[in-house]
């Protein structure tokens, strides 16, 4: 009898790996920065460094991948990945601040090409079968969290360095990147189907991209907040030790996850326009419980069943948005993923570093504040910009 792998399998596993690399360095950043001697405002410096290469990344992204592939442009991205996130955790390419900052911006334009890739692979196979697979996608990407955070708290816990960590990690991903080079058993073509990506090089926004933007920036930057700032907030404010706080960072992936496995069967039965004031009311009663848990008493219960609100809150966002870019009436798929990819990218990206100072002057906790009025506009105005768009 011959097994036959899940239709989203390949690009799972992009999402899986990809997600283990990212947050082993991020859950790890407290001690990082420790060990480097930067400060929570130089920090917001060095993770914008990973803002500037994706800007960069971003309007190369449609003509890279019309040239070469979506499933070979993902393998050179994650071995780029796997290359330089060790070396922005041991700060060997330069002393302080620029030894993080500097492999980061390379990391910030391999990603932001790889997220076009690996959504587009998604995106295809949806098409192609007629069957949703985008959230299931997404969903590998939170247990991708989940394993790096658990595994990066194990390791913490027994005194062993995050660049260590993310050197065993990358030599274990390297048979993905084999496979996606190789392109072994890919079905598309090295040119693809689609009309190759003519005009402006950068696939600017238009109305209906905003509109995208508006719809999924608040649960964009309440996700980026968590990845940043979180275990500052966990760790130097609340005193929880490394075993601990990584636990319930992990109640924020097992959130996510969930969600996401059961996001294709809720974006058939829902409308989007009640799918996303669902998604807005979980955020916000997560990141209240999250805020008022430590003063209410409620203790580590609370924080994790916050944290887990907020990962199922923010989870949809992302596979929501991509499904509708995928729709755009008068684009072609590979230029319309880059310009929603930038603009949601950089609303997870961006925003959280530049509250750097915010975290000094008051604390992490200021920061889980931030993307509330954005959430509250998607729970009054969810119908309105849907209509607006025409969806």
């Amino acid at each position: 009898m011959t097994l036959r792998a899940p239709l989203f399998a390949l690009p799972a596993a992009i999402f899986l790996v990809n997600a283990v690399l990212y947050v082993t360095l991020y859950s790890r950043l407290p001690e990082v920065t420790a060990a480097q001697g930067i400060s929570p405002a130089a920090l917001g410096l060095g993770l914008l460094a990973q803002t500037g290469g994706t800007l960069l990344g971003f309007p190369l992204a449609a003509r890279v991948i019309e040239r070469f592939g979506a499933r070979r442009v993902a393998g050179v991205t994650l071995f780029a990945a796997v290359l330089l996130l060790p070396l922005a955790a041991s700060g060997r390419m330069a002393p302080g601040l620029a030894g993080l900052a500097l492999p980061l911006f390379g990391y910030g334009f391999a990603m932001a090409i790889m997220e076009v890739a690996k959504n587009l692979i998604a995106a295809r196979i949806e098409e192609k079968s007629g069957r949703n697979v985008i959230s299931k996608c997404h969903g590998f990407w939170s247990a991708g969290l989940f394993v790096g955070a658990m595994l990066g708290g194990w390791a913490a816990s027994r005194g062993m360095s995050a660049a260590s960590e993310l050197g065993l990690l990358g030599a274990a991903s390297l048979p993905l990147v084999v496979l996606l080079l190789l392109r072994a058993g890919d079905p598309e073509p090295l040119v693809t189907a689609e009309a190759p990506v003519k005009g402006p090089r950068f696939a600017r926004p238009d109305a209906f991209v905003i509109g995208l933007l508006i719809l999924i920036a608040g649960f964009s930057i309440t996700e980026g907040v968590i990845y940043d700032w979180s275990m500052f907030y966990l760790r130097e404010e609340l005193g929880l030790d490394a075993l601990s706080a990584s636990r319930i960072y992990a109640a924020f992936t097992i959130g996510m996850f969930a969600a996401r496995m059961a996001g294709d069967g809720l974006r058939a039965r829902l409308r989007v326009r009640v799918l996303l004031r669902i998604m807005a009311v979980a955020t916000l009663a997560g990141l209240a419980l999250c805020i008022a848990s430590p003063a209410a008493g409620l203790g580590q219960a609370g924080l994790l069943a916050g944290f887990a609100l907020v990962g199922g809150g923010v989870a949809l966002g992302a596979p929501v948005a991509t499904s509708l870019a995928m729709r755009h009436p008068t684009r072609s798929a590979t230029k319309t993923m880059a310009a929603y990819s930038l603009t949601s990218l950089l609303a997870l990206f961006a925003v959280p570093p530049l509250l750097g100072g915010l975290v000094d002057a008051y604390g992490a906790v200021w920061a889980l504040t931030v993307s509330v009025p954005l959430l509250l506009v998607v729970l009054g105005g969810a119908g309105r910009i849907v209509g607006w768009m025409g969806r």
